[in-house]
């Protein structure tokens, strides 16, 4: 029983543990608000990301999400695989969720569905008492949020709003008989498309997430430049910079091919971990691909059926 003891005392966080987040949290339309499902231009939309951090501090922990999503008339729907794993202990969430959003005219709003797994495995971790083995446990539970955003365009400008409330029924997620709610997560975002000339093209924006008496807050801006003249193709250049208040300041590199977008960034931490983390944070790749049907034949014959 004494090793329960030095789980507790050493980690003492894995009842207070804060949601994963993402420094491209505009480039994973689905965790971030269901109210996204459907919001492209195309039929379908494939998006991946992964996220790796604390690898200069202890073992790394690593965020992967992939995501499917696609508009029915004015509709959106939207499934997504969530997969992250932190620390020694290999204490792991699964979750798969589901999406439906509902456009009325510059409004989208919308509601999201899961099933999440947590699990913790004990197998890698040393113990004075090598004899006694503690096995692993898991604990499942649902999921649900809820999401609203709006497009609004400015002359040649388009402003995007967006609020989401992630774990709307605080599930419990305690491996004991003790109650571990996981607290609702507000979210509120803003990113502007402003134009500045016909090749280059500025996106500000701002992220805001209070999780209990968690709150988080990243500011930034994303420039674009297009080549598509220089190559016949559409092609896109991107490149942003961003802090995370208090925590870390990043940049990102990006390209736009023709229905393809692939970006990198990367995290400095900042904060008062600096002596452990060595300014060393997260690195971030996502990607996103859209397809488009190609233009149906029309309805009617364009030559005389004799010829």
């Amino acid at each position: 029983m004494k090793n329960w003891i030095y789980i507790f005392l050493f980690c003492p966080f894995l009842g207070f543990t804060q949601d994963i987040h993402f420094s491209q949290w505009y480039n994973n339309p689905l965790f971030l608000n269901p109210a996204n499902a459907g919001q492209f231009d195309g039929d379908y939309r494939v998006t991946a990301h992964q996220r790796e951090q604390w690898a200069s501090v202890s073992v790394p922990f690593n965020s992967t999400s992939v995501a499917f999503d696609m508009p029915f008339k004015s509709w959106g729907f939207g499934t997504q695989l969530l997969r992250d794993q932190s620390g020694s202990s290999n204490l792991s969430l699964t979750q798969l969720s589901f999406s439906v959003a509902r456009f009325v005219d510059s409004w989208s709003f919308g509601l999201q569905f899961g099933v999440a797994q947590q699990r913790i495995d004990y197998s890698e971790l040393y113990f004075l008492d090598p004899g006694e083995q503690i096995p692993f446990l898991s604990k499942s539970y649902m999921d649900i949020g809820l999401g609203i955003s709006n497009t609004l365009n400015i002359s040649e400008s388009e402003l995007k709003t967006g609020y989401s409330l992630a774990h709307f029924n605080t599930p419990n997620r305690s491996f004991y008989s003790t109650k571990d709610a996981l607290p609702a997560k507000h979210q509120l975002t803003a990113n502007l498309k402003k134009p500045l000339s016909l090749q280059w093209e500025l996106e500000p924006f701002i992220y805001y997430a209070l999780q209990g008496k968690q709150a988080q807050c990243i500011i930034g801006s994303n420039v674009s430049f297009d080549i598509s003249e220089y190559y016949y193709k559409d092609i896109k250049l991107e490149a942003g910079s961003f802090y995370r208040l208090g925590d870390a300041t990043g940049l990102m590199l990006g390209v736009k091919w023709q229905n393809s977008h692939l970006a990198f960034s990367y995290d400095w931490n900042v904060s008062d971990l600096v002596p452990a983390s060595n300014y060393l944070g997260a690195w971030e790749l996502s990607f996103r691909h859209i397809i488009k049907s190609s233009m149906p034949r029309p309805a009617f014959k364009t030559c005389p059926t004799f010829l």
